[in-house]
């Protein structure tokens, strides 16, 4: 009985040793890509519900746009260049992403209203203003929605660069910058 207590106590210190040296790199896994390095961690600002539900990139390379929370959607720009918050817009529903889209100079950003509605909400990136308008006044007019799954991870159009939500903490934005050969 003695050496059966013995054996379980040696068995479960091996265990546990073997559990705390394996944590560490399971932490750090998430901070690894292939082929890039990881270089910064963007917190977002402090919300109701602090969770990024998904982002894309400005088609006109200066922007990654984030949205967090739901109630209002808190939509976010950073500048690709620093890294740095740029403008926050706060709209009174729940958006995707997926939807949503700016014009060709890049003055105004379109974010889709509704599931079943026509109507956009366009912000004016020079003057901060937020008004509704019907979709055949957007430069892609009324075109059907098409449903998308958020993205969580994407890269820059030169590929220089990869962007993922924080697995461990939904709240960051991981930033990994691509291996120079």
């Amino acid at each position: 009985m003695l050496f059966s207590k013995y054996y379980k106590i040696v068995i479960f210190k091996i265990f546990l040793l073997g559990y705390l040296l394996l944590l560490p790199s399971v932490g750090y896994s998430q901070y690894e890509k292939e082929g890039y390095t990881f270089i910064q961690k963007i917190k977002t600002p402090r919300s109701r519900k602090p969770e990024i539900n998904e982002m894309m990139l400005d088609p006109h390379g200066r922007f990654l746009i984030l949205t967090i929370s739901s109630n209002p959607t808190h939509v976010l720009f950073y500048r690709l260049s620093d890294w740095e918050l740029y403008k926050e817009y706060m709209i009174p529903e729940w958006f995707d992403l997926g939807n949503s889209f700016a014009d060709t100079e890049g003055r105004y950003f379109f974010v889709e209203f509704g599931r079943y509605s026509s109507k956009y909400r366009r912000i004016d990136l020079t003057t901060d203003k937020i008004d509704t308008v019907e979709c055949n006044v957007t430069p892609r007019g009324c075109l059907p929605k098409e449903p998308a799954l958020p993205k969580k991870e994407l890269y820059t159009i030169d590929k220089k660069h990869y962007i993922a939500i924080n697995k461990k903490n939904s709240r960051d934005v991981l930033i990994f910058k691509r291996n120079e050969d």
